[in-house]
């Protein structure tokens, strides 16, 4: 398949995710439900689906082992919210979309560095 059709693939994907899903419930499964690791990593670990990072790679992104994120990514293959990639046997992913990150508040940051001086 040429580099076009595919980006025009993973356009089409992204918008129909966003129409029938949404952000905000695939937000809420790649956050929720995790017994370990920092939800920001999740997302972290979401947004580098791109059909080439491999799962040893997405652990080491979150912090788990390789084995528990490969359980994450049954789960969220289950949802409908990644897909698999090629013909590989080493289970490439890619995602629907890009999610955004939280922000820390201003608060916590003054909190995190006191001295810091505002411009």
């Amino acid at each position: 398949m040429s580099e076009i059709l595919e980006e025009q693939n993973k356009i089409i994907i992204s918008l129909l995710a966003r129409l029938v899903i949404g952000i905000q419930q695939i937000e809420k499964i790649v956050r929720g439900g995790k017994k370990k690791g920092d939800p920001d990593k999740f997302v972290l670990a979401y947004n580098a689906l791109d059909g080439t990072t491999s799962g040893v790679d997405l652990a080491k992104i979150v912090g788990i082992s390789q084995p528990a994120m490969v359980s994450v990514l049954q789960t969220w293959e289950n949802e409908g919210i990644i897909y698999k990639v090629g013909k590989s046997s080493s289970g490439r992913y890619a995602g629907l979309v890009k999610l955004p990150l939280k922000k820390k508040s201003t608060l916590a940051t003054k909190k995190e560095n006191p001295d810091e001086i505002e411009n």
